[in-house]
């Protein structure tokens, strides 16, 4: 496919890549009454949060937050919202600890992490006639992987991903530069305090020691990451979380949206020969838009509206 270059224009006043991606979190209004939260067990004894908009329509759409995101972020919520009012029920999954309450096993989330939302999908899919997946960021690595290593049902039409961090590694050391150090402190006190909450419930299981003297997303990804979700070393974890190579098993239509100016990304982080050879993937990258924010003001984003636009074009609806 040939490769895309939206003509998504931010407002003047969000000038640069940081503002972009800032604003939306401060100005986006959040509903915590968009959603009705269930639980769904699972096989090791330990649950996911689910937070559903049902209407009874027959077509679903599948959403999946970022790194530390969750159902009440700003771009989960108005793709929800949008999405809703055109007649599609929403299902946003949490990620393991990213939801109101703490699982019971004490589990980190990775790109490659991909049971769980195999496991909700099997669930689900079968009650919609049509089944549509939304990610962003490190969600939209997850679904990618899932789309490309799994058997999905064939009532999935497709897959639309914004600020894809399609090589993890290279994302990493991108976070953990220091003109990122506002979202690495971010990130880092989030993912930290999660780590001590699960301490509390597990106690000895974590060095809270070598925990106090992490300092970069790659240190924390290494001794906790890693070996807490099953993996030997950093480049083990890094093999099974990037897209890259899932990107080419894709055999349905695949939308990977990436802001040229979004601070998380590198290069390889932008599949341009990977997209010109495949009959599915739609690589967008327009010059502007930050990293899973696409404003179009301070609290509305153009990302629900590239979602319509390419369930259009692809499928004919919205």
């Amino acid at each position: 496919m040939p490769v895309l270059q939206s003509k998504y224009r931010p407002p003047l006043y969000l000038f640069n890549g940081h503002l972009q991606t800032i604003a939306p979190v401060f100005g986006v209004k959040r509903d915590n009454s968009l959603y009705r939260t269930e639980k769904m067990e699972l096989p090791d004894g330990d649950f996911l949060e689910l937070d559903w908009i049902r209407n009874g329509n027959n077509r679903l759409m599948v959403v999946c937050h970022g790194l530390e995101g969750n159902s009440r972020s700003h771009y989960v919520q108005q793709m929800a919202q949008h999405f809703s009012v055109l007649g599609w029920d929403i299902l946003a999954i949490h990620a393991r600890s990213c939801g109101r309450e703490m699982n019971r096993l004490p589990v980190l989330y990775h790109g490659g992490a991909t049971a769980d939302i195999d496991a909700a999908v099997k669930e689900y899919a079968s009650k919609y006639q049509k089944l549509f997946l939304v990610g962003f960021s490190l969600g939209g690595n997850m679904l990618l992987n899932f789309v490309g290593r799994h058997r999905t049902p064939e009532n999935l039409m497709g897959i639309a991903t914004f600020s894809v961090p399609c090589d993890l590694c290279e994302s990493e050391k991108q976070i953990d530069r220091y003109t990122n150090r506002i979202y690495l402190r971010k990130f880092l006190d989030k993912l930290k305090n999660k780590v001590r909450k699960m301490e509390r419930n597990h106690p000895g299981i974590f060095d809270i020691e070598r925990l106090n003297r992490i300092t970069s997303i790659q240190d924390f990804s290494a001794n906790f990451t890693a070996p807490f979700s099953g993996f030997n070393s950093l480049d083990e974890l890094y093999a099974a979380g990037s897209c890259l190579q899932a990107l080419t098993q894709i055999k349905i239509p695949t939308l990977v949206v990436n802001a040229k100016n979004d601070p998380f990304l590198s290069p390889s982080s932008y599949p341009i020969d990977l997209a010109r050879n495949s009959e599915h993937i739609f690589l967008d990258t327009p010059t502007r838009g930050g990293h899973s924010a696409f404003p179009l003001s301070a609290s509305t984003s153009w990302m629900p509206i590239r979602v319509e636009q390419f369930l259009k074009e692809q499928f004919g609806i919205a």
